[in-house]
């Protein structure tokens, strides 16, 4: 086969190179790399009577090293050249392999007349796999004590502190902290130590103090308000113990609400306050207070104190007792014997001052049982529900000669409060089914008697889930030349998706540099930052020390992604490793004022796996770069050799980095020259 070699860019070059790579293969394959127009194919004469040499034996100064400990390799009994399998040539090579790795070599006596391949020196790397590090928090409150776990390390775990020095030995480090640190550990076992762990960050720093906010500021007694907090990354805990974003109060008098925002065992500051003004109203009541019986009822009617007939335009509410917050009357037009209180409530919502009313009951002879003409009746009202924390809060609406409310579930959960107001604990089997169904039930009031009892279901299911995922993929590195430094240029794409079922906002998506790159010894020259025209970047971010958020804000549709391209260029010369992991995290606030996170994973998809959980996916994403010496891209590369009989070790004969437009031109003969 022949390949033709053209004229072009570095032909001086490429000459002096190729023409220095005449190839002699073990056995009977020689090869010629002919690198100027003018040259001919030509081969050596190969004479019959070649007395291949003996292999060379190797012996070297170590079988068994830590990484990035040198080697060295001699080759003896070779009289010519020793070719060795890395490439190298000569009798005596210095190696540095940074993983296992076997190496042979053979003797060239001349072009043409080789040895066969020496037995191999195997020289085994040692150097443990780096620990995983686990924060007890990650975010903590300023001389907090935080404690950090490296796991997979037999040996010694060896704790670096920002700068790369040894600080502390041992499996768990305990400390507290004034500011923001950065943690990475090693693993020393064997007297070989691990390449640095992937880097953790504690960050210390305070809360901030959330803004708070009213949509009205004065309402009638027991009117709706909705407060609304902002600016708290974290939980927001009310003055009345109540969390929340936004929640709705239904106040009776006039009240003060404050917050502080919370984010594990850190606080602000308190929030201002809001004050909620209820107003009276100032208007008496002209009701009829005492009431009887109609036989053959034993029941009457509260309706009937009412006694404005000229529309006042207000509404009445019938309740056991003289406060607006006590129980609601069952039964109105059916009560027994007692005193009940009647309120006025008028177009605005504001109540007047209750009235009681005496009801006395006359027994009559036939009497209709009051059940009878008053049946039992219940419902469930679901009050709250914390799938997070496994809370079910319910209450049953009794009607009628209803009493004595009886709760079930077809759950294995735990009722810790029964009555009208219930408050249920979910089991792991509730969880797992994502639904369970309440039973609410009362007893017959009359026994034997014609009147029966009553009973009602609900079925109470899990929330829809609101997710956000980020995924993150590299691009390759480029090296460029600016001025006279050489640098590499790295693109990660950033991809934001909303798998939830309502709109995502205050998208923001962080991304530390510093402990990618800095830590470890490269030097960060530039960053920049793209996005879709949804999301809002931080001008300010520079990936180092507070300035970690690129993107501050956007919102999100159902099923909505969003794109981020973020370009680094680093200054690697004084790096401690050539390798660089890296992970981005992501948050946004659902519908419900909640928040969402997540860690990126490695690619371009939020959720590989496709189980519809982009959290449990959190790969990061690595770089490996394979040369500090960018102009090595300019070198042609010609093997000295190949052996292809499947042991792994220079099995394929491979010309690379050859220059665009530039065609190789290749001669194959055997041992006689045909």
């Amino acid at each position: 086969m022949k390949f033709v070699l053209q004229p072009g860019k570095r032909h001086e070059l490429m000459r002096k190179q190729l023409l220095k790579k005449i190839i002699g293969n073990y056995g009977w394959v020689i090869l010629w790399l002919l690198a100027a127009p003018t040259v001919i194919a030509s081969t050596y004469p190969l004479a019959d009577t070649c007395q291949h040499p003996e292999p060379p034996i190797i012996t070297g100064s170590s079988k068994s090293i830590c990484r990035n400990e040198s080697v060295t390799l001699t080759a003896t009994g070779c009289v010519g050249t020793v070719i060795w399998s890395n490439g190298d040539t000569g009798n005596t090579i210095t190696v540095k392999p940074q993983q296992t790795t076997k190496y042979t070599a053979i003797c060239r006596a001349k072009p043409g007349c080789i040895s066969c391949f020496a037995d191999v020196w195997k020289i085994t790397v040692n150097t443990p796999d780096a620990p995983t590090i686990t924060a007890s928090s990650k975010l903590i409150c300023p001389n907090e004590s935080v404690s950090l776990t490296a796991s997979n390390c037999k040996g010694t775990v060896h704790w670096l502190s920002q700068d790369g020095s040894k600080q502390d030995t041992g499996s768990v480090w305990t400390g507290k902290l004034q500011s923001t640190t950065t943690f990475r550990a090693t693993c020393e076992q064997n007297n070989c130590v691990s390449n640095p762990s992937m880097a953790v960050s504690v960050q210390v720093a305070l809360p901030s103090t959330p803004v708070i906010s009213a949509d009205k500021h004065e309402i009638c007694a027991g009117q709706p308000v909705q407060l609304r907090a902002s600016g708290c990354i974290g939980t927001v805990r009310w003055a009345d113990g109540k969390v929340g974003l936004v929640r709705s109060v239904n106040p009776y008098q006039t009240v003060n609400y404050r917050a502080v925002c919370e984010i594990g065992l850190c606080h602000s500051d308190s929030s201002q306050l809001i004050s909620i003004l209820v107003r009276p109203v100032d208007l008496k009541l002209n009701l009829q207070t005492t009431l009887t019986n109609g036989c053959p009822f034993q029941t009457a009617d509260l309706s009937k104190a009412i006694t404005d007939k000229n529309g006042s335009g207000l509404r009445y509410e019938f309740r056991t007792e003289s406060s607006i917050l006590a129980p609601a009357v069952q039964s109105p037009g059916a009560v027994l014997a007692g005193t009940y209180y009647i309120f006025g409530r008028n177009a605005d919502g504001c109540y007047t001052e209750p009235v009681a009313i005496t009801v006395a009951i006359t027994p009559c002879q036939n009497a209709i049982p009051p059940c009878l003409s008053n049946p039992a009746a219940v419902a469930i009202q679901l009050d709250s529900l914390d799938w997070v924390k496994g809370v079910v809060q319910l209450k049953a609406q009794l009607g009628g000669s209803a009493t004595l409310p009886n709760w079930q579930s077809d759950g294995g959960g735990l009722f810790t409060i029964t009555g009208t107001n219930a408050r249920y604990l979910l089991s792991e089997s509730d969880r797992q089914r994502g639904a369970t169904t309440f039973t609410l039930s009362v007893p017959d009031p009359d026994g034997n008697g014609p009147c029966v009892g009553a009973s009602a279901q609900q079925t109470v299911s899990a929330p829809s889930r609101e997710l956000v995922g980020l995924s993150k993929k590299a691009s390759e590195p480029v090296w460029i030349v600016n001025g006279k430094e050489r640098l590499v240029e790295l693109t990660y794409q950033l991809t934001v998706a909303n798998m939830g079922k309502h709109i995502l906002r205050e998208i923001k998506v962080t991304d530390n540099l510093d402990v990618a790159f800095s830590s470890l010894g490269a030097k960060i020259h530039s960053v920049s930052v793209q996005a879709d025209s949804n999301l809002l970047i931080n001008s300010n971010y520079t990936g180092r020390g507070t300035d970690t958020t690129l993107i501050n804000g956007g919102n999100l549709p159902l099923n909505g992604h969003a794109r981020v391209l973020l370009t680094v260029r680093l200054d690697v010369s004084q790096a401690s490793t050539l390798t660089f992991s890296n992970s981005a995290g992501v948050q946004a606030i659902d519908a419900n004022g909640g928040l969402c996170l997540d860690r990126s994973t490695n690619g371009t998809e939020v959720d590989p796996d496709q189980n519809g959980n982009p959290t449990d996916n959190n790969e990061p994403t690595n770089i490996a770069l394979h040369s500090l010496q960018p102009e090595e891209s300019e070198t042609v590369f010609i093997p000295e050799g190949f052996s292809p009989n499947g042991d792994g070790i220079n099995d394929r004969f491979v010309i690379q980095r050859v220059p665009v437009g530039v065609t190789v031109q290749l001669a194959i003969y055997n041992r006689w020259g045909i």
